[in-house]
């Protein structure tokens, strides 16, 4: 087991966060009924299941429908 891992194979980590990402991972978190950590897992899976799809040639976003328009929003630039 790697020396910064616990018992269970997880790892801690110390995060520095600017104020407007505090606000943002706290409104999250309470809006969802999860904890921080848990918010930040959550985010990333996400973005590796964006990058992911983004590697096999897929466009990553978001789409809806609104007043019967088909609305699409691709997510570009979430990649270093």
């Amino acid at each position: 087991m790697a020396k910064d891992q616990d018992s269970q194979g997880r790892s801690r980590l110390t995060l520095d966060l600017s104020k407007r990402m505090t606000a943002v991972l706290n409104q999250y978190a309470e809006r969802h009924g999860v904890s921080k950590a848990d918010a930040l897992r959550n985010a990333l899976e996400l973005l590796a299941a964006a990058e992911n799809a983004a590697d096999e040639g897929l466009k990553v976003g978001a789409w809806g429908v609104s007043d019967g328009n088909r609305i699409e929003q691709v997510f570009i630039g979430f990649r270093p």
